[in-house]
């Protein structure tokens, strides 16, 4: 159980004095009976203007800067070892530019008995860029415009912020807004106060519109 619990626009400050430099993000949800859909988390690392500094700071499934999921070094893609790019793809994970923020593996929700699911990422503090101000993390309904499919067929989602080294929740954040009509939802956010800490905040904010509308936010 998460030691704290906020609700949207409050935060909860990251202790330095507690050594903490890798954390860990996991977006959780559950679907309504008789669903099938594909959610996919995202990340932006955003400057002091509010915009990613580099494509690679958009950390989403399709990137082509990728690294391995165990070491997190980077890995382009290289035929000979890899065969094909959906080899390379599904044997690494997104990447952002600095190397702080590791991807999730994608779940495509194969199993239409699968209730439950969720994505994971990873966020080495200590590797983050100086110039980033705020990491959003983003949860999309692929296709979910195209295919008439809304947040409304999801139920209990939540984002938990863990110290990646102990294992222990720190934080978990509750979305209790019904987004009936929207396909992305910005679920929280790191930003660098004006100490240098890092506080975890809770946002809450559904978009119409899918990744397009956050890349149109953010890039």
């Amino acid at each position: 159980m998460a030691r704290f619990q906020i609700e949207k626009g409050e935060r909860f400050t990251l202790d330095k004095s507690e050594g903490l430099e890798k954390v860990q993000i996991d977006l959780n949800w559950k679907y309504n009976p008789g669903v099938h859909t594909d959610l996919d988390a995202s990340a932006f690392l955003v400057g002091a203007d509010g915009m990613i500094m580099d494509d690679a700071d958009f950390v989403f499934y399709n990137s082509n800067h990728r690294a391995n999921p165990k070491t997190g070094e980077i890995e382009p893609f290289n035929k000979a070892v890899h065969g094909n790019k959906v080899h390379w793809r599904a044997a690494t994970v997104p990447v952002s530019a600095d190397g702080s923020v590791l991807g999730s593996v994608d779940d495509l929700c194969d199993d239409e008995e699968v209730e439950e699911s969720g994505e994971t990422m990873h966020v080495d503090l200590s590797k983050v860029s100086p110039k980033v101000q705020e990491i959003i993390f983003c949860v999309t309904i692929y296709h979910g415009d195209k295919d008439g499919v809304t947040f409304g067929a999801v139920r209990e989602p939540s984002i938990i912020i863990s110290n990646e080294e102990t294992g222990e929740e720190l934080c978990k954040y509750n979305l209790k807004e019904k987004f009936s009509t929207e396909t992305a939802v910005e679920a929280a956010k790191l930003v660098c106060n004006d100490e240098g800490e890092w506080e975890f905040e809770a946002v809450g904010e559904g978009h119409d519109g899918g990744m397009q509308t956050l890349i149109d936010i953010y890039a």
